[in-house]
């Protein structure tokens, strides 16, 4: 018997952490590898593992009654997804089965604005290596040398995407990052901006462009740009711009907190992520209001608090040991137990 089990989602063509390595690894990071079984549900049917808690990935091939010997197994369930939709990934017979049994749902991010009546809580997302090499030297390098001077305005580059928001109980999508640089490029080219829209495929260009017209300007130099440059370029930046992915968590928001500068961000005072946001040291934009003006008071901010960054830094640093995930953060698997 083992503590915790991850049955993995099986009807999705995502990669394994969607599917539920992400969580797994999570849970091993604080209590190891024998305390943590990973199954996918065709390996269940052959061999059920029995544990304490048993996270149950959607979406799923399980039947109702799969479901239920599942649920009677365990002393604790709660299904999980980590797709970027708004919509809840189960079918209604699932749904049916998994209520009588959980009312704990776990997704990568959290609204206020759902209305699920679930008990919604958070997952962890994957951390990049990259990234947290990044970090570390940073912090090592802080020791001898000061801070990279901020030669940038504002500093924003990846694709454009539609940002599905939930608003009064539907979905409606938004062009938040073309209308974000948009805005930035043609109304205020007094600013210095790095960055632009790359990696574009055709039908993303096709639908901007029969939308919105010519976005030539808007375009970085470079199609793609590789960790490391972007990296310095955001500590180069005063205002950092984290929109939306595909729905409103992204993992942009830590890569810019670690980068030093201010964080204009999707508006996240009623959204959550399980690493907490420091909200109150950020410049939280209202779903299809101007950017502008939230980037001139980021720019503002910079001049007048220029220890903030380190303040950001501080606060996920109780939740995090240089953007990863640790044992030395017990603070992180508190929060993340506590919604079960």
């Amino acid at each position: 018997m083992v503590d915790w089990l991850v049955i993995t989602a099986d009807r999705t063509n995502a990669g394994r952490g969607v599917r539920g390595q992400t969580l797994a690894c999570f849970l091993r990071t604080y209590f190891g590898r024998r305390a943590v079984a990973m199954q996918t549900p065709e390996q269940w049917r052959r061999g059920p593992a029995v544990a304490e808690t048993i996270f149950v990935g959607l979406p799923s091939s399980f039947s109702p009654e799969e479901l239920q010997r599942l649920g009677a197994s365990c002393r604790r369930l709660a299904a999980f997804d980590y797709l970027d939709q708004q919509e809840l990934a189960w079918t209604p017979e699932q749904e049916a089965t998994l209520r009588q049994r959980t009312d704990c749902y776990l997704k990568p991010w959290f609204e206020r604005a759902w209305r699920h009546r679930l008990r919604m809580g958070m997952l962890p997302i994957r951390r990049y290596g990259r990234f947290t090499a990044a970090v570390a030297v940073d912090r090592f390098a802080r020791r001898w040398t000061r801070r990279p001077a901020r030669t940038y305005d504002v500093a924003f580059v990846g694709r454009p995407n539609e940002t599905r928001i939930y608003v009064d109980g539907r979905v409606e999508k938004m062009d938040q990052r073309f209308h974000w640089l948009s805005e930035i490029v043609r109304d205020a080219p007094e600013l210095r901006l790095w960055g632009g829209l790359v990696e574009i495929c055709d039908g993303a260009r096709g639908r901007i462009e029969s939308s919105y017209g010519d976005f030539h300007d808007l375009l970085h130099r470079e199609d793609k740009v590789g960790f490391a440059t972007y990296y310095r370029a955001m500590q180069r930046s005063r205002a950092l711009l984290a929109p939306g992915g595909n729905v409103p968590w992204s993992y942009r928001h830590y890569e810019c907190l670690y980068a030093g500068g201010v964080v204009v961000t999707i508006d996240y005072r009623e959204r959550d992520m399980l690493v907490p946001l420091p909200t109150v040291n950020m410049i939280h934009v209202p779903d299809g209001a101007s950017v502008l003006p939230a980037v001139r008071e980021a720019i503002e901010l910079s001049e007048r608090r220029p220890d903030l960054g380190e303040e950001n830094v501080a606060h996920l640093e109780q939740y995090l040991r240089f953007g990863a995930y640790s044992s030395r953060r017990p603070a992180l698997l508190e929060r993340f137990v506590s919604q079960l």
